[in-house]
């Protein structure tokens, strides 16, 4: 599978949204149908949480300074994973010059 792409706050904020109300609507379907008593607990915990995810983001999309800040820790974050990934390339391709010299070695 392919690394995550970019989204947006205001994609993720609908995203949570509409978990939290699709969790809702399964759970009171699931009451009104007879099948549960009452919502399972895990359930509704779930979509208090996707319910906090869309406060939040809320929260900080009303504050330009903090998105302003979240910004350049995303980036700095970035710009670590770049050298990580360099870095194992590096040590990767160190690895794989090691083995064929020692394939060559063991061939003479």
């Amino acid at each position: 599978m392919k690394p995550p792409g970019k989204s947006t706050l205001a994609r993720m904020q609908q995203t949570a949204f509409n978990e939290a109300e699709r969790i809702e609507i399964s759970q009171d379907a699931r009451v009104l149908a007879g099948l549960l008593k009452a919502p399972m607990p895990d359930q509704v915990a779930l979509r208090d949480d996707f319910a906090a995810i869309v406060r939040l983001i809320d929260a900080i999309e009303s504050d330009q300074g903090l998105k302003d800040q979240l910004q350049r820790r995303i980036d700095a974050m970035n710009q670590v994973r770049l050298l990580a990934v360099r870095h194992a390339e590096a040590l990767a391709a160190a690895a794989a010059a090691r083995e064929a010299d020692a394939v060559e070695y063991d061939a003479e």
